[in-house]
């Protein structure tokens, strides 16, 4: 087989893993923080956490609508993480606008062991509101990963 032809089907192959993750890793020039993002739609979601810390930093940055008018000016947020055999686990998170902007939202995910258990194990994320109701889904392909990364780095 012609050189160029495998080296052309292994960079697809590549790709193609990269692009099937829900979840990628965000470059860094430091090591002592690691961040992954995820979207879904026009929205951005990024955890991430700095050494010695036991929670995740999360934003997210909205899309066309502003946040703030969508959830109505009340950032209280839900976290669902649904394992593949079905089972949910409920996360309540508060956030606040970040910088007075109306389209980021800041705050922290305190996840106990199960929590962290399900993050890695995961099929399916989803972020609501009591207002907006599910504004954000996503798949957790690549979760496990970025749970390995944030215990590591932040001994979560």
């Amino acid at each position: 087989m012609n050189k160029n032809i495998v080296l052309g089907i292994c960079a697809i192959t590549l790709s193609f893993q990269v692009w099937a993750q829900d979840w990628s890793k965000m470059s860094s020039a430091r090591d002592d923080n690691i961040y992954y993002q995820t979207r879904s739609g026009d929205k951005s979601l990024m955890l991430g956490c700095l050494s010695g810390e036991d929670n995740l930093s999360f934003t997210l940055i909205g899309g066309d609508t502003p946040l703030h008018q969508s959830l109505h000016h009340n950032p209280s947020l839900i976290v669902w993480i649904t394992l593949p055999d079905g089972r949910t686990g409920r996360y309540a998170i508060d956030t606040e606008y970040m910088g007075g902007m109306d389209n980021a939202l800041i705050g922290r995910l305190l996840l106990g062991e199960e929590g962290k258990q399900f993050f890695a194990q995961g099929a399916e994320m989803e972020i609501s509101s009591p207002q907006a109701g599910v504004f954000f889904r996503t798949g957790m392909i690549g979760s496990a990963r970025a749970m390995q990364d944030f215990r590591t780095t932040c001994r979560l």
